[in-house]
């Protein structure tokens, strides 16, 4: 029988978890540290978070384990287990690919990899209306396995201006710079935003995602290398990630921009040359007017670089032209951009033309965009103003109207369901052929007019322009008088005019279908006329095969069925 001795019976032995949830720890603190960078409301939550997991001594198999503890909110968790998901599956693909020796030597082994710098792991980004990168992960099938797909170790390679793609981009052109740099997190964003239609800042809806979010996904695969120097992390292009770049940017050569599309069928060549009949020139002090001696109209000739192009915004756009205006400060973001606040009897925004030696010489260009949060383009559907403003932006003489679209919130109180506002903007674009543009934010909407006018400087700095004060005619532009005063509301409407707005207030109607059936039967009585001599069949389907648009489609027989019925028993 062995004897113990006090000393060693008395000795306990303990064992201490220093960090029973490594991964749930590093996301949280990842998370935390993005809220608090951007101020977000989310912090305190987050931060609760994190203490809570912190101090707890047991290991968590799932984030809905994690109600428990105090900052789970459930979609917090949600986060948690979709992240693990993608984790777990990235991590037994590349096993797999290790096995086949199709990782680059470059790369980190599995286990130390996803073991030491587990804040590069992937979340599973949910699939938003509007998010150009899609992260599958493979669909269970009956017996619990994943399809395995061919597919499956295909190198990864980000969508066009998706986040993934601008860091890309951006680390290429610092490597090309000075290979030997590695850029900040700050830096690499600032590099990074003009190559993506994405925010590195603002999270997307509902989410917790940035464009930076893609940045996990990047390391994971082996495409980007994240190093510490001094406690601070830098991020630099691996040998695999610098192919991928050079083949993205070689991809990408000519493919146009959100900004791009706006600008496909508008601006004028550079061989063309707007052009007006030969008027003999009279001197009256300024050589960009001409008088025309048989309309006796003037004739405006502003040649290339006599003039600065100038974005008006409409003063109803803001609550006063100062500084604490939400507007008017996003606007002032951007000083050298060349802006005016005026009265605009039509649309939101455009752009002129001004003589530099005489300001009060104006050409308007081509272009004008109607803006719409989301609870006002909800609001003006119920009210009727949509299809009145969209009349109005048809018949104001600029032939591209651009609908520029904003985000609200969460988009839940709009004034009508989402789907149908969606519906009602693929009409827009569609039917009645105007440009749509969906942003985020005043901020992006600031932002996007802002490229328009760089865009707008840059095609038409080389450009001599003609035009007077009349409606346009092919190329010929028409003052920025002409266009305000053939705008007003309160000008008087023809009967065809009222026609077409008493058409547009039909389900189904568009302004192009208006434009077709007003085009045969002018006015109301002509259309009751022609019924009259019709049976119900024949008048039913009277308007079914009228052509409307640039497509050339047919107005149908539901909206031919609805005009009959509505003209021959209300009249």
């Amino acid at each position: 029988m062995c004897s113990t001795s006090p000393e060693s019976s008395s000795k306990r032995i303990t064992y201490k978890r220093t960090r029973p949830n490594p991964l749930f720890l590093e996301w949280l603190e990842e998370l935390h540290e993005e809220a608090k960078t951007k101020k977000s409301k989310l912090e305190p939550m987050l931060k609760e978070a994190l203490d809570s997991i912190t101090k707890y001594p047991l290991p968590l198999q799932t984030g809905a384990e994690c109600a428990i503890l105090k900052g789970f909110e459930k979609k917090l968790c949600l986060f948690l287990d979709k992240r693990l998901e993608v984790y777990k599956y990235n991590k037994s693909v590349n096993a797999g690919s290790q096995s086949k020796n199709e990782i680059p030597s470059n790369m980190p082994s599995t286990s130390s990899y996803d073991e030491q710098n587990v804040r590069s792991l992937e979340p599973l980004v949910v699939v938003e209306k509007y998010n150009p990168e899609q992260i599958i992960v493979p669909k269970k099938t009956a017996s619990g396995s994943s399809k395995s797909s061919n597919k499956s170790n295909k190198i990864y390679k980000p969508s066009f201006r998706s986040g993934g793609y601008a860091i890309l981009i951006a680390l290429l052109e610092q490597f090309r710079n000075d290979p030997n740099k590695f850029l900040s997190k700050e830096q690499l964003i600032e590099k990074a935003q003009p190559h993506s239609e994405e925010s590195f800042i603002r999270p997307k809806p509902d989410t917790f995602y940035t464009a930076w979010s893609n940045m996990s996904r990047l390391i994971t695969k082996g495409l980007v290398q994240k190093i510490r120097n001094n406690k601070k992390v830098k991020y630099g292009l691996t040998e695999l990630g610098t192919l991928l770049a050079v083949e993205l940017k070689e991809e990408s050569t000519g493919i146009p921009t959100a900004n791009d599309a706006i600008f496909n069928n508008g601006i004028v060549s550079t061989e063309t040359e707007i052009s007006l009949p030969q008027i003999a020139p009279i001197t009256n002090g300024n050589n960009n007017i001409h008088e025309d001696i048989h309309t006796d109209r003037k004739q405006i000739e502003l040649k290339a670089g006599t003039f600065d192009i100038i974005l008006l915004i409409d003063k109803n756009e803001t609550s006063g032209v100062n500084k604490t205006d939400p507007t008017v400060a996003q606007f002032n973001k951007y000083p050298e951009l060349k802006h005016e606040y005026r009265s605009l009897k039509v649309g939101d925004f455009t752009w002129i033309a001004q003589d530099r030696q005489n300001k009060s010489v104006e050409l308007v260009l081509p272009y004008v965009v109607e803006r719409k949060r989301m609870d006002d383009l909800g609001h003006s559907i119920k009210d009727g103003r949509f299809h009145e403003q969209k009349f109005r932006l048809r018949k104001c003489g600029l032939k591209n109207v651009i609908y520029l679209v904003e985000n609200f919130g969460k988009n839940q109180h709009v004034g009508l369901p989402i789907q149908s506002l969606m519906q009602a903007m693929a009409n827009t674009r569609i039917h009645d052929g105007f440009k749509v543009h969906v942003t985020n934010s005043l901020s992006n909407s600031v932002r996007f007019l802002a490229m328009m006018s760089k865009r707008l400087t840059i095609e038409y700095k080389d450009k001599k322009l003609k035009g007077c004060n009349e409606e346009p005619n092919g190329e010929k532009l028409m003052t920025f008088k002409y266009f305000s005063t053939s705008s007003k509301k309160s000008k008087p409407l023809t009967v065809t005019e009222t026609f077409i707005k008493l058409l547009l207030q039909l389900k189904g109607v568009s302004v192009d279908k208006a434009l077709a059936i007003t085009a045969v039967y002018s006015s109301p009585s002509t259309l009751i006329e022609r019924y009259k001599t019709c049976d119900q069949k024949e008048g039913e389907f009277l308007l079914a095969n009228l052509k409307y648009g640039e497509s050339n489609r047919s107005v149908g027989p539901v909206v031919s069925k609805t005009l009959y019925q509505f003209f021959s028993k209300t009249f």
